[in-house]
């Protein structure tokens, strides 16, 4: 999926690279790359970041991110060109290990919850 008429909710899974501390991803969560992303409204609406503790099925994953964006490409053009997100993408490339990374395109469920 590259793009939509509606908005992309994407769930992001990743691990570490080797010897990192996931608690440095969530300094770097909270202080550079949603405040950074977020400040992108025009086509980030949404993210959120969770830390793994435990995954019952054992796959590898310390980080789960989620992502509303009103387009995927649009979003892809951001993270990769606009000069602000070069803290971003220099920090994830610095922490999290590539070969880890799942992306998940989602869109809710419509209904009531009861």
């Amino acid at each position: 999926m590259t793009s939509t008429s509606r908005s992309v909710i994407a769930v992001n899974l990743f691990s570490m690279l080797p010897g990192v501390d996931p608690a440095a991803f969530e300094r770097f969560s909270t202080e550079v790359d949603r405040p950074t992303c977020l400040a992108h409204r025009d086509v980030v609406r949404r993210f959120e970041a969770f830390r793994v503790h435990e995954a019952p099925d054992g796959a590898p994953a310390d980080i789960l991110e989620v992502m509303e964006v009103t387009d995927w490409a649009a979003w892809e053009q951001l993270r990769d060109t606009h000069p602000t997100m070069k803290p971003v993408t220099d920090g994830f490339d610095e922490l999290v290990d590539p070969a880890t990374v799942r992306t998940y395109f989602t869109h809710p469920i419509p209904g009531e919850l009861r």
